[in-house]
């Protein structure tokens, strides 16, 4: 073998190693972006969902349910004076009544879910709306020469704040 012949060997091995090396890291891009476009989504998703809950304006539905208990606790009255006469009628608003609470216990219920999810994808400084939510797993050898798998967790609000595994790496801008 020619010293020529080892060269472009030793030259073609190594321009295939980089080929190889950059169609890996276009492989690992892409699965990166797909991931944070997902993301992007599911979190577009949720702001939609937010923005329609709070469209719905649950004081507005609580104060009109209030108003329609007061009206029933009224018409009860007006015809509690005759007694007699209007029994059912009464028996029937009292049900009534009691499907009105219960509505407004529900609206109640669904308004606390709403604000604990409200505050998952908020910052807690500013309010402002999360960004991205990603994880990432690396690989650690321990003392022991065992490869243990470590989970790290990274979240950016617009506001700026950055977690990185529950410490803050940069501060809220708002704040």
């Amino acid at each position: 073998m020619t010293i020529e012949t080892i060269f472009y060997t030793q030259l073609i091995s190594v321009l295939a190693f980089i080929v190889a090396l950059f169609v890996l890291y276009r492989v690992l891009v892409s699965q990166k972006d797909a991931t944070i476009e997902l993301l992007k989504e599911k979190n577009e998703f949720v702001s939609q969902q937010l923005t329609e809950a709070l469209s719905q304006s649950p004081d507005m539905l609580a104060r009109s349910l209030s108003d329609r208990v007061k009206l029933l606790d009224e018409e009860i009255e007006r015809l509690s004076n005759d007694k007699d006469k209007n029994q059912d009628t009464i028996k029937e608003k009292e049900k009534e009544i009691a499907k009105v609470q219960s509505e407004a216990n529900k609206l109640l219920n669904q308004i606390a879910i709403a604000s604990d999810l409200i505050e998952d994808f908020t910052c807690p400084t500013c309010g402002s709306h999360l960004v991205e939510r990603a994880y990432q797993s690396e690989a650690v050898e321990d003392y022991h020469g065992r490869s243990v798998d470590i989970d790290h967790e990274y979240i950016l609000y617009e506001c700026g704040l950055t977690i990185v595994d529950g410490s803050e790496e940069r501060p809220c801008k708002e704040a």
